[in-house]
């Protein structure tokens, strides 16, 4: 048994500052768009990084678990729904697919849900010490016989140690560490990271340039860095049109970016043809990739793209 993706939705709307907020309403909107009620969610992954007033305690997956009432009680014959956090910078929700796959792929789940995004601590809009658009984006999984799944992650990370890319100094910030945070987007070159994934990963799982000039193969690119999308197209010698990235104005949605960029490419029709979908997450630190097969084109409903946007 695989993993098929059901559905997708980002919520970016102007009228709240709130991680939870957002991701909630990102959620409910998946759920809503899918026809999948609450209470057959098994798993809730939040792989969201930055969140209202720094909470740590309890999980962010826990407390948006509830907002959705995702499995809060025992029933008979089941147990209440398990979340947790996966927190691993931009590349979360890349790791997050595989962990959700190792419980929808044997069939123990049916559904499981991931939400990501970020905002500043303060729960302010569009501040200039953060570097990262506000949203809240969610994908739902489900166990299939007929999906492809998931492949293995490729990722890179530097070998040595990194110095911190964000934290709250609680000198400086004094009463205020709950809503404090600096950014540092460190040194690294995340064009030369995503090209080294991406190669590795089209190696390990045989796909090569021919697949996205003919529509089988489809690149989802983050937004580390204006023209990012074009520049890596030309770097791994990929026609730019097999390349989805996100609207310039949407920014750099960090831990979100790979649920925008999903969005992107069911907007512009490259789902409906391909095979093969390539999940990229890229910062100045670190990248990682993976494949994802959808359901075989036999199977799929033309124009059905099973994603829904909302702002």
């Amino acid at each position: 048994m695989k993993t098929a993706i059901v559905s997708a939705a980002v919520c970016t709307d102007a009228d709240t500052g709130s991680y939870f907020e957002l991701a909630e309403r990102a959620g409910r909107a998946c759920l809503e768009q899918a026809g999948v009620s609450p209470d057959r969610i098994g798993l809730v992954i939040n792989a969201g990084v930055f969140r209202d007033k720094n909470i740590a305690e309890p999980a962010v997956a826990a407390l948006i678990q509830k907002r959705l009432e995702v499995g809060l009680e025992y029933k008979t014959g089941r147990v209440p729904a398990f979340s947790f956090d996966l927190m691993n910078g931009s590349t979360g929700v890349v790791h997050a697919l595989m962990a959700a796959q190792c419980f929808t792929g044997t069939g123990e789940l049916e559904y499981a849900l991931i939400v990501a995004g970020d905002t500043h601590p303060s729960m302010e809009r569009d501040r200039e010490d953060f570097p990262y658009s506000a949203s809240g984006a969610a994908l739902l999984l489900r166990s299939s016989d007929s999906a492809g799944g998931f492949g293995r992650i490729y990722a890179a990370q530097p070998d040595s140690a990194v110095a911190p890319t964000a934290w709250v100094s609680l000198q400086e910030a004094g009463t205020a560490g709950r809503t404090a945070l600096t950014i540092s987007a460190g040194g690294g070159d995340p064009l030369a990271t995503a090209a080294e994934v991406v190669q590795a990963c089209l190696a390990g799982e045989g796909l090569d340039t021919n697949d996205f000039a003919t529509g089988r193969a489809v690149l989802l690119a983050p937004n580390p860095e204006p023209g990012f999308r074009e520049r890596l197209a030309y770097r791994l010698g990929i026609t730019s049109a097999a390349v989805a990235g996100l609207d310039p104005v949407v920014g750099d949605p960090y831990s979100a970016a790979p649920v925008h960029s999903y969005l992107s490419a069911a907007d512009q029709g490259l789902l409906d043809t391909a095979r093969a979908v390539v999940f990229l997450a890229a910062d100045h630190t670190s990248a990682a990739a993976l494949v994802y097969r959808p359901l075989p084109l036999s199977l799929a409903v033309p124009g059905s793209t099973g994603v829904l946007q909302i702002h």
